[in-house]
């Protein structure tokens, strides 16, 4: 059974949503999530940079007597959110130029940016994916680099780093099964292995764009290329299990209870006993598609038309966009 909560008001989009596009989301536990959300521009008009955007960082949490609360900023391009919680720090934003805000309990501070740049760790490029693992925030970024957060304005490398890529190299997403098996990869079929020691090249079998990995609790790796090509392997044994016949790539990939879960904007995708399949998920949850976070035993899935939760046994749409956009025009 499929629950629809509507937990936003036609005000609270007014206030938070309207013309905006989520772009990421975060679980920080199963009652407190965040949304970053960027301003919509006219495709008539000159492309503005993404930092000339409006970016919102917006606050759901269930069981506060203020449920919503949006911090307005500017200057960020490409921002992202993840947890996992500092003690009155919630939630951290880092941007793709490695900007970082901390969203506290009360109010919200701007850090120094994650260091690195021009070839130098730990962040050697721009910041592709944050996320949560082994009870910190992890990062990965251009010049193969991974890195973690140790606390405000501190933050370090996984490594030493593997050799700085040149060509089409580079991480774009990150996972692992503990601290000393973790998988990173991107570019044209760039995939390293770190062993808690060192780093090491994967002999992996395709030279196809990367966007996205997940380290599943059945003991595999799959890896998501473009056009929604699925790779599931470990090491260097690897097989394609799907082939791409999709205009975008997954943008997330999450094992979530007993299967892997693939979204991008266009819906939501299952993988289980190595086969991958549109998820039957009702419409009114898979219109939410985007982004995925899990945490805390619960999975967030937020995009373009709102936003849904899988407790481990049903779905809840937290709230339909689309719905109260129409509202919002009169339809």
């Amino acid at each position: 059974m499929t629950q629809l909560l509507d937990l936003l008001s036609a005000e609270d989009y007014a206030k938070r949503f309207q013309g905006t596009g989520i772009r990421d989301c975060a679980v920080i536990d199963r009652g407190l999530f965040f949304f970053i959300s960027l301003q919509d521009w006219d495709d008539d008009k000159p492309r503005p940079f993404l930092d000339e955007l409006q970016t919102r960082l917006t606050k759901l949490e269930l069981n506060a007597e203020k449920r919503w609360i949006t911090t307005l900023m500017d200057g960020y391009s490409n921002l992202m959110c993840s947890g996992p919680r500092e003690g009155e720090i919630v939630c951290v934003a880092v941007d793709g130029r490695g900007q970082v805000l901390a969203k506290k309990v009360q109010g919200s501070d701007a850090e120094q940016s994650v260091p690195g740049g021009r070839g130098e760790g730990p962040c050697r490029g721009n910041v592709g994916k944050i996320k949560p693992f082994a009870g910190r925030m992890y990062g990965c970024g251009g010049g193969r680099s991974l890195f973690y957060r140790i606390g405000p304005d501190q933050w370090a490398g996984v490594g030493p780093l593997p050799p700085n890529g040149r060509g089409e190299t580079g991480f774009q997403d990150f996972d692992g099964f503990s601290e000393s098996d973790i998988y990173a990869a991107g570019g044209k079929g760039d995939v390293w292995r770190y062993d808690g020691t060192a780093w090491h090249k994967i002999a992996f079998p395709s030279n196809m764009w990367i966007e996205s990995v997940c380290c599943g609790e059945d003991g595999y790796v799959y890896i998501g290329a473009q056009s929604g090509a699925v790779y599931r392997g470990r090491g260097d044994q690897w097989m394609m299990i799907h082939q791409g016949d999709l205009s975008l790539p997954f943008r997330d990939m999450v094992w979530f209870k007993d299967r892997v879960y693939a979204t991008n904007d266009y819906g939501l995708w299952e993988i289980q006993e190595g086969r991958l399949q549109p998820s039957q998920a009702p419409i009114e949850i898979t219109n939410c598609a985007g982004n995925l976070s899990v945490a805390d035993g619960v999975m967030l899935m937020a995009g373009a038309y709102g936003a849904a939760l899988h407790d481990g046994q049903s779905w809840s749409r937290l709230f339909s966009i689309a719905e109260l956009a129409r509202q919002a025009q009169g339809g």
